[in-house]
């Protein structure tokens, strides 16, 4: 197990090396405004701009190596964007912000707590109703309550979480003059009545979005695992009906749902943008999304390789999950 994690692990720099190449790539390839227009203004004269390119470093060449007309039909550079920036990034400088000058990773670490909350109860409000309420509508197949579950999970699938977020403000200051905190973010530690005010309504609309896919994966396994001959041998044991679904039923159903459960991370990952920035919480989401508006590329740059690396290792998490849920599973 040990050799297998640390050769999965092996690769997350190769992943990651890889991720910030192609980033790099792109947004100075592809076709966008001029990072000097964007600072500058339009009132900005070709001389300030020159200042701005040459200030940020965007004046250098953006690899270490480029390819020349004569031979050796390679040119070395001492000081290159991309190279200047990987130097950087090993010593944990990720460069400034272009809009406000303040490091990015201060600025990462200041948003950090507020996006670390919404994830984790988002996700928990995703398994908690994916599974308990896959379990039950493949308990109670093809009854009023399975109906119930399998319309609610395709709602929950085909309704935009921007939506349901946005009602989440109007309904409430509409019908019940009710105005749920908006905006910042308070530690639990400092005013939890505050923070739960304005993380868990958040938290459990993501969450009811990531678990309709979930719900309906449960109840495909569960079906599958309570027609199996070692779950009727249960029954007619005459052990417990909850016994016989938690112990023998949802243990072997387990490999499967760890893999939506990965999956329900990554979505609820992204959907903590969305809502950051609907509730205006002041997290790395609503960061991402300002960085975005304004071309500012240190910011990109790093948030790339940031979720880049978090989904390898989600997917590494979930492969040794299967070694704990299933004994059969061995990594050598």
């Amino acid at each position: 197990m040990m050799r297998y994690t640390l050769r999965r692990l092996s690769f997350l720099p190769i992943i990651v090396f890889a991720v910030s190449i192609l980033v790099f790539c792109l947004l100075r390839v592809l076709p966008t405004e001029d990072i000097a227009d964007v600072l500058g203004g339009q009132n900005a004269s070709q001389q300030q701009k020159e200042q701005i390119r040459e200030e940020f470093g965007l004046k250098r060449p953006i690899f270490p190596v480029s390819a020349v007309g004569s031979a050796p039909f390679i040119e070395l550079h001492r000081h290159s964007q991309y190279g200047d920036w990987l130097l950087d990034a090993v010593r944990g400088d990720f460069g400034k912000t272009y809009t406000s000058g303040k490091s990015v990773r201060e600025e990462f670490q200041r948003g950090f707590p507020a996006s670390f909350e919404i994830v984790s109860l988002s996700l928990a409000f995703s398994v908690i109703f994916g599974v308990t309420f896959g379990v039950i509508s493949a308990m109670y197949r093809n009854r009023l309550i399975d109906y119930v579950v399998r319309i609610f999970a395709v709602l929950g699938t085909s309704i935009p979480e921007f939506f349901l977020l946005s009602l989440l403000i109007i309904i409430p200051s509409y019908f019940w003059r009710y105005s749920m905190p908006v905006g910042g973010y308070v530690p639990v530690y400092e005013d939890p009545w505050t923070n739960l005010r304005l993380f868990v309504p958040a938290a459990l609309v993501i969450g009811i979005g990531g678990s309709s896919s979930l719900m309906r994966l449960v109840r495909t396994t569960m079906l599958e695992v309570l027609r199996s001959d070692y779950v009727r041998t249960a029954s007619a044991k005459g052990l417990p009906q909850h016994t016989v679904i938690i112990t023998h039923a949802l243990k072997n159903a387990g490999t499967p749902i760890a893999t939506a459960v990965g999956t329900a991370f990554i979505a609820v990952f992204g959907g903590s943008v969305i809502a950051e920035k609907i509730l205006s919480i002041h997290g790395v989401g609503l960061f991402f999304f300002f960085s975005t508006q304004s071309r500012d590329l240190p910011v990109i740059q790093f948030l790339a390789v940031y979720t880049a690396a978090v989904v390898v290792v989600i997917n590494l998490l979930v492969d040794l999950s299967y070694a704990w849920i299933d004994p059969r599973v061995k990594y050598s």
